[in-house]
C-alpha cells in the first residue's frame, strides 16, 4: 500500500514551511518584528464590551462592517477591500486566484520568504530577481519575465529599507500580471503605494495589523484593489474567514489610531539607540525604514544567533538569505528589552568589555 507521504503532491517533495516558533516564553524575542511595545488598547477595550454569548453565531461572510471601517480610513469603496486571517492568508488567495501551474511569479531577492512558500504551494514557476548591491530594486529586471504576478515588499524585508517609489511605478504600470505591494512595514515610514495601486487596473496593495498594530496575535489583514481585482479574490477566500472578536478588535483601533503613532515615534528613538549601540560593537548596520534593524555581524552569523538563544534571546539568522551571509535582523523593543540584547552581545563579542 502507498505511505501517506507517497500521495503527496510531488510539487511538494522539496518543500519545507519557514517556521518562526519559539516555544519558551522566558525568551527575549527579537526576531519576527511584531510589535513589542505592547498590545493595541482596543483589545481590551473591546473585550470589556464584547458580547461574548454571541459566540455561538459564525460572524459576517466578508467582514462587512470591518470592510466599511477601512474603506473610510483609505478613501476608497468598501467593493474594493477584502479582509483575511492575517495578510498570510490574502497572499496565499492571491496565488490561488491568478496562477496556474507554471505560471511565472517573481519577486525581488532577498525578500519575504512567503511569497516564494505561497507560490510554490501552488505550483507556481517561481523567478527571484537579485536586488542590487545597494539593495534597490531593478525594476526591469521584473517586468523581463513578463509575470503573471509580481510580488514587491515596500519597505522590504529583511533588507528594512524602501525601493525607489519611481521603480515600484515602473512595475505597476509595466507588469502585464498583477502586482501585489506587501505594505506590511508602511506604518514605520509614512509610505503608502496606495494612491498609485489604485491608478492601475492590476495593482493589489496588502497590509498587516500584526505589525505597528499590535495584533498580531488575532491575526487580522487586508487587501485593497480595484473591485475587478478584489472581486476576483474573492472567489477564492472562504466565507467567517475573520472572526468576529477580531474584526471588532481591528475597527476598534482604526477608531483610536493615536496608540499605534506613538509607538511607532518610541520605535523610531530606540531603533536610533540601537543602531548606535550595534556600530561601537562593530557591527555593520544599515539604514532602516521598518521596526527592526538588518545588521553584518562582526563574527560568525549562525554562531552568534545560537550563542544568543542560549541565553534566552532570539534574533533571526538571515544567512539563509542571497546576498545576506552572517547578517542578523533584530526587532526594536524598549530600552530594556535592548538593553539585554546588548549586554548578551557584549559577553560573547571577543575583545569586548561587558
Amino acid at each position: 500500500m502507498t505511505s501517506v507521504g507517497g500521495l503527496r503532491r510531488r510539487s511538494l517533495d522539496a518543500l519545507s514551511r519557514p517556521s518562526y516558533s519559539v516555544t519558551s516564553k522566558d525568551m527575549l524575542l527579537l526576531n519576527d518584528n511584531s510589535n513589542l511595545f505592547g498590545v493595541n488598547p482596543a483589545a481590551i477595550e473591546v473585550a470589556e464590551k464584547f458580547d461574548f454569548s454571541r459566540l455561538w453565531a459564525y460572524p459576517s461572510e466578508n467582514s462587512d462592517s470591518l470592510r466599511a471601517r477601512l474603506a473610510e480610513e483609505y478613501g476608497v469603496s468598501q467593493d474594493e477591500v477584502i479582509v483575511g486571517n492575517g495578510s498570510d492568508e490574502l497572499l496565499d488567495i492571491a496565488v490561488k486566484t491568478f496562477i496556474n501551474p507554471g505560471d511565472v511569479v517573481c519577486f525581488p531577492a532577498p525578500t519575504f520568504s512567503m511569497y516564494q512558500f505561497y507560490s510554490r504551494v501552488n505550483m507556481a514557476l517561481v523567478v527571484e530577481k537579485p536586488l542590487r548591491e545597494d539593495f534597490s530594486l531593478d525594476p526591469q529586471g521584473i517586468l523581463d519575465e513578463a509575470p503573471k504576478l509580481a510580488v514587491i515588499c515596500q519597505p522590504n524585508n529583511p533588507t528594512s529599507r524602501l525601493f525607489d517609489p519611481d521603480a515600484v511605478r515602473e512595475v505597476l504600470s509595466g507588469s502585464p500580471g498583477i502586482v501585489l505591494i506587501d505594505e506590511a512595514y508602511a506604518d514605520f515610514c509614512g509610505s503608502s503605494m496606495l494612491a498609485d495601486v489604485m491608478s492601475s487596473e492590476r495593482g493589489l496593495d496588502l497590509r498587516t495589523c500584526s505589525k505597528a498594530v499590535g495584533l498580531a496575535g488575532l491575526r487580522a489583514g487586508f487587501a485593497i484593489a480595484r473591485r475587478e481585482v478584489i472581486d476576483e479574490l474573492r472567489r477564492v477566500r472562504t466565507p467567517f474567514g475573520l472572526n468576529s472578536f477580531t474584526e471588532a478588535v481591528v475597527i476598534g483601533s482604526l477608531d483610536n489610531p493615536s496608540w499605534v503613532r506613538s509607538k511607532v515615534s518610541e520605535m523610531m528613538q530606540e531603533r536610533e539607540y540601537l543602531a548606535l549601540r550595534l556600530s561601537e560593537l562593530g557591527f555593520k548596520v544599515y539604514p532602516s525604514d521598518s521596526n527592526y534593524l538588518l545588521c553584518k555581524c562582526p563574527v560568525n552569523g549562525p554562531n552568534l544567533v545560537r550563542d544568543l538563544k542560549s541565553r534566552g534571546v532570539v534574533v533571526r539568522d538571515c544567512g539563509s538569505f542571497a546576498m545576506l551571509e552572517d547578517h542578523i535582523r533584530v526587532t526594536i523593543g524598549p530600552r530594556p528589552m535592548l538593553d539585554r540584547f546588548l549586554g548578551s552581545l557584549r559577553e560573547l563579542l571577543p575583545g569586548v568589555t561587558p
